[in-house]
């Protein structure tokens, strides 16, 4: 599943002018160049810590599957999702 032109291996850098707060429920990332917030849920805002400590979409998805019992392809739908909207709002890049 290639949902964002790259597959799960795929190298991701987060945009250094945005920052991340978490709260209870989940976190919210500010881009200080726009201006613009985005809303994570409790997943989101773990993939996105997650890109501090992995190299990979695939290490990514791999700590996902062991630390929320979740099956691979659930996890890998759930980051690619992610990584394609964080992308297309130019939080991170490839």
């Amino acid at each position: 599943m290639d949902t964002i032109g790259k597959d799960i291996s795929g190298n991701y850098e987060k945009n250094p002018s945005v920052v991340c707060t978490g709260l209870d429920d989940g976190g919210i990332l500010l881009d200080l160049d726009t201006k613009y917030y985005f809303v994570l849920n409790e997943t989101g805002l773990r993939i996105w810590q997650l890109m501090d400590e992995c190299r990979t979409s695939a290490q990514i998805v791999h700590n996902l599957v062991n630390e929320y019992e979740v099956d691979e392809g659930k996890a890998s739908g759930s980051v690619q999702a992610l990584m394609q909207e964080l992308e297309r709002n130019g939080l991170i890049k490839s």
